[in-house]
């Protein structure tokens, strides 16, 4: 058996690198259920769930949404699939998809493998792809529904051709079309394919910038330019009113200092070889231009601009991690004074996998807003006619009603005793009979409780309790204003 794996990892090292990174990933399609964050579900799985049961949401749109159409739209599909095919259970219908991504990421190692190939040699793509492969947070991120992981395999497939365009001119003509791909998926990345076209531009590679940009504007049209040609009725309007938004109202969101993202990247990368691998990726630049610059202009232009969420630079780890370890390994073959000291060498490359281990299993294991999810979840299968939702010391949270799997559903937010009086006011004009309470937080549940039945008429029963996942605990600690994850319970309403 182990000869077996020596001669695949010698012979096929590319197929031995997929088997190694598909492990960590079906892992985390099998464990690593709800979501990260926000955008990771209430976009491309809660709107079309939306849609599927109350398509007026749909069709009674005004003005284009300021996001792509096209993955929420492939979701939408998979949905309507799961069901014709009798597959209804939420968490069933998570499951696949969750399997479909995993599948699908391992472009991003396959392109990387080949990536280092093409700028350096067989060595160094093995121990690239090895990392591309069981880095700790790549597994967790590639089952998710993040737009800007979704967009990855894309651009590295585009990075990958666009090398290659001097081999045939076929590939400017591929990359562009990988390209088109990442920009009907993620916006953002116009940044990286129009450096890529500017480079070819500037090294006077006329025919391949032509053939770029006809593969890019092929491609981008026939998706997206359909997509909200049908949607909102003229191409781009979606691409439109993003750039129109994203300027009116940039600081409105979460933003930082310009250095944000180094110091984000710097300690993902796992210190202090993080260092080493960002040095490793600027060292050897003219040779790996078309792929360095775009980097850095995409980083450069999101650190300049205010709203710096922490999803925003995801598009680019891969490509920073591959061309660093593969820099890095230049420098080690090439140094004398590394040469010398082999023994560093591999006590940096042991104290980076040993944490990187032990990030990989709990990321990969990871049940993302875990007490939301199994409060919905354990609605669903039964008559949800109006939901109260009663916060704690950090509030309450927009419900996933794609695990209830019923909508539309009347709710109301009570945090304070104004939201309560408020309520109580408009129940007077639109009447709701509740079903189900769900309380955030254990502080002072009881009197929460016993408010509500008493200022409502109602009768509460607990039918259950769920507790958050461990690292939805660690998140609740670090930063409880924006990672609302509590001890949930979940009560029965009846009329008194």
């Amino acid at each position: 058996m182990i000869d077996t794996l020596k001669r695949l990892w010698n012979d096929r090292p590319l197929t031995a690198i997929i088997l190694i990174a598909l492990v960590p990933r079906l892992i985390a399609a099998v464990f690593s259920k709800g979501y990260g964050m926000h955008d990771d579900h209430f976009g491309p799985i809660e709107q079309p769930f939306i849609i599927m049961q109350y398509f007026t949401y749909w069709t009674g749109r005004v003005i284009p949404h300021g996001h792509s159409i096209v993955y929420p739209s492939i979701q939408y599909a998979l949905l309507n699939l799961f069901q014709s095919a009798g597959l209804r259970d939420p968490q069933t219908q998570m499951l696949l998809i969750r399997v479909l991504h995993a599948f699908y990421s391992l472009l991003v190692v396959a392109f990387g493998f080949k990536i280092a190939e093409v700028v350096s040699s067989r060595e160094a793509a093995k121990k690239a792809g090895l990392v591309l492969a069981l880095f700790w947070v790549l597994p967790f991120l590639s089952v998710r529904n993040l737009i800007e992981v979704v967009c990855i395999p894309p651009l590295m497939g585009g990075f990958y051709f666009a090398l290659k365009s001097r081999v045939n001119l076929r590939n400017a003509f591929i990359a562009g079309l990988w390209f088109g791909l990442a920009f009907a998926f993620r916006y953002q990345t116009l940044l990286i394919s129009g450096t890529v076209g500017f480079v070819f531009l500037f090294r006077k590679e006329f025919r391949e910038m032509l053939w770029f940009a006809a593969g890019f504007l092929l491609l981008a049209t026939l998706i997206q330019g359909t997509a909200d040609l049908l949607a909102w009725g003229y191409p781009f309007a979606s691409f439109i009113e993003y750039v129109r938004y994203n300027m009116a109202h940039g600081e409105d969101y979460t933003t930082g200092p310009w250095y944000n993202y180094i110091l984000l990247v710097s300690g993902a990368l796992i210190p202090p070889m993080s260092f080493l691998i960002l040095y490793g990726f600027l060292r050897n630049w003219r040779k790996t231009i078309l792929i360095v610059l775009p980097v850095l202009v995409f980083f450069v232009l999101h650190s300049y601009f205010p709203n710096k969420q922490e999803r925003f630079i995801l598009p680019v780890i891969p490509a920073i991690l591959l061309l660093g370890v593969v820099g890095w390994e230049e420098v080690v073959n090439s140094s004398d004074f590394w040469s010398k000291h082999r023994k560093s060498v591999k006590g940096l490359w042991i104290s980076f996998w040993a944490l990187n281990l032990i990030l990989l299993l709990p990321f990969s294991t990871f049940y993302g807003k875990k007490s939301r999810v199994e409060a919905m979840y354990s609605l669903y299968g039964k008559p949800v006619s109006g939901l109260i939702l009663a916060g704690g010391k950090v509030g309450t949270s927009q419900p996933p009603f794609f695990y209830a799997g019923t909508y539309p559903v009347p709710f109301f937010e009570v945090n304070n005793d104004q939201d309560l009086r408020e309520m109580k006011a408009e129940l007077r004009t639109t009447p709701v009979r509740f079903s189900h309470a769900i309380f955030f937080g254990e502080e002072e549940l009881d009197q929460r409780v016993q408010q509500i039945e008493t200022e409502l008429s109602l009768k509460l029963s607990l039918e259950k309790s769920i507790e958050p996942s461990f690292l939805d605990v660690v998140f609740y600690r670090l930063n409880p204003k924006h990672n609302k994850n509590e001890l949930t319970f979940v009560y029965s309403v009846q009329d008194r």
